[in-house]
């Protein structure tokens, strides 16, 4: 027994050894003691996003000849009219979350983005989707029916939104389900 008790104290002890080696606020494996070549900077102040590639999938819908979907925290718009070969017709700029939802009505895309909430896209250009309103609700998943936009919004139930001014999504009402919605 003496000896597994020292055992764990030794391992905790090696651990508190460790921590104190790193300086307050970094994390071991962070850029907070390396050094840069001259002329380089490790300022955060300076990165810039250029761009992303893919991402989870989660939502997918179709209207007509175009499939509609959620690629990581972006809308990716394909061309399916031949469906052996989809191809990239446009993205959005990335939304601030990854889409859960999406669900297309009237010219336009209802997004469901995690805790960003519900976001609607103009995909009238499918070539140049553009977001044009959102509303403050969290959203997992989302349809649309006559001016309304129903979100399930997990654990704060179902949403509804009034989605017949695009630009301006407003929340209408809400049904608090028992448990996640």
């Amino acid at each position: 027994m003496k000896t597994r008790l020292f055992t764990v104290f030794a391992f905790l002890a090696s651990i508190a050894l460790l921590a104190s080696l790193v300086p307050a606020g970094a994390h071991p494996g962070s850029l907070a003691n390396a050094t840069f070549p001259a002329g380089t900077t490790a300022d955060a102040e300076n990165v810039e996003f250029v761009g992303h590639i893919g991402g989870s999938t989660y939502a997918v819908a179709v209207q007509g000849d175009y499939a509609y979907v959620g690629e990581g925290p972006g809308l990716t718009i394909l061309d399916i009219s031949s469906p052996a070969s989809p191809t990239v017709v446009g993205k959005t700029d990335p939304l601030p979350d990854v889409v859960q939802g999406v669900a297309v009505a009237g010219g336009y895309a209802y997004v469901a983005a995690g805790n960003a909430g519900l976001r609607v896209v103009d995909v009238s250009d499918p070539a140049n989707p553009t977001e044009v309103g959102s509303c403050d609700t969290p959203g997992d998943a989302v349809a649309v029916a006559g001016g309304y936009a129903y979100v399930a919004a997990g654990y704060s139930g179902l949403r509804v939104v009034d989605v017949s001014d695009p630009a301006n999504p407003t929340e209408v009402g809400f049904y608090d389900t028992p448990g996640n919605a």
